[in-house]
Formats: C-alpha cells, sequence, structure tokens
C-alpha cells in the first residue's frame, strides 16, 4: 500500500496540482496532508484525487477551519485538530504539524511513521523502527525545490520527489 505525504502547501494551487498529479500517478491509497493547506480554495485541489483517501491536520496557518473542514468533508476526506493517530494496513501511524513533539512522540515506540511539518525542511529518516517523515514544503520556492514524499507501508520505505518548477 502506498501513501503520499505532503505538508506546508500554503495556498500553491499550482504545486498542489502537481502534487495531485504524482500521487494519482503512482497510485497511493492515502494522501496524509501535515497542516498549512491555508484556504478552502487550495483545499479544493485535492478533490483530484482519483482513489486515495484524504486525511489532514491543520497547521498554524490554517485559519478558516470549519470552511476547510466543510470542504474536505466534501470530497470525502478529514481534517484534525492537533493530531491524526490511526492505523493504515496494520500500520501505526502518527501525524502533527508541530516539530516539537517529534523526538518524544518517536522516542515512544508505539508508531510505525511518524509525519509533521511547519519546518519547510524535508526529511526521511529512521530512527529505530519507526519512520520519520517531513515533506518539507509543497509550497512555490524561488530558491529551493518542493516535494511531496512518496512511502511504502509494506516494505516501510519513503521517498522524496520534488515537484518539477
Amino acid at each position: 500500500m502506498k501513501v503520499g505525504i505532503i505538508s506546508d502547501s500554503h495556498d500553491s494551487n499550482a504545486n498542489i496540482a502537481k502534487a495531485v498529479n504524482i500521487f494519482n500517478d503512482e497510485n497511493v491509497d492515502y494522501v496524509l496532508h501535515a497542516g498549512d493547506i491555508m484556504s478552502p480554495n487550495a483545499a479544493r485541489g485535492f478533490a483530484q484525487l482519483l482513489t486515495a483517501k484524504f486525511i489532514a491536520v491543520f497547521g498554524n496557518c490554517d485559519r478558516e477551519k470549519a470552511e476547510l473542514k466543510n470542504t474536505i468533508s466534501q470530497f470525502g476526506g478529514e481534517i484534525h485538530e492537533q493530531q491524526y493517530i490511526g492505523k493504515i494496513e496494520g500500520r501505526q501511524i502518527y501525524m502533527t504539524h508541530r516539530p516539537d513533539i517529534v523526538d518524544t512522540i518517536t522516542e515512544t515506540g508505539d508508531y510505525d511513521m511518524v509525519i509533521y511539518g511547519h519546518t519547510h525542511d524535508p526529511v526521511v529518516k529512521k530512527v529505530d523502527k519507526t519512520l520519520v517523515i517531513n515533506p518539507g514544503t509543497s509550497m512555490r520556492k524561488m530558491l529551493s525545490s518542493s516535494y511531496v514524499v512518496i512511502s511504502d507501508l509494506a516494505g516501510m520505505t519513503a521517498k522524496l520527489v520534488p515537484l518539477k518548477k
């Protein structure tokens, strides 16, 4: 089972469309967004996912929470307040926007995958049995790359995929 991971899209509709195309091409089963979608208009871009279930958490820049929740629910997705904790393909997943709690959560050893956002710096690393992922930002940036992550839950692997400029 494949999971697409994205964060900090900050209303970048063009890059959301690129990310959705990658997720559709990769035939991912889930798309996990680690916060800072920002607006309902940007969230509508994820309605173009062909088969993937969309799960998100709010970030610090998500101001229109009720509208975001409504928009995302209209295409069958869900968005959570502080964190998402759930099982996908038998793997225990923890997702938050907050980098300040990632080490503490990871050290519990309770999760197969810990996903976070906010820093805009991509991270894919293994800490004991836990895969720790920050896809970086998916918003348009002038000087550096924007990314998403594709993860294979069966093998617990993950790769950064740049969004082409």
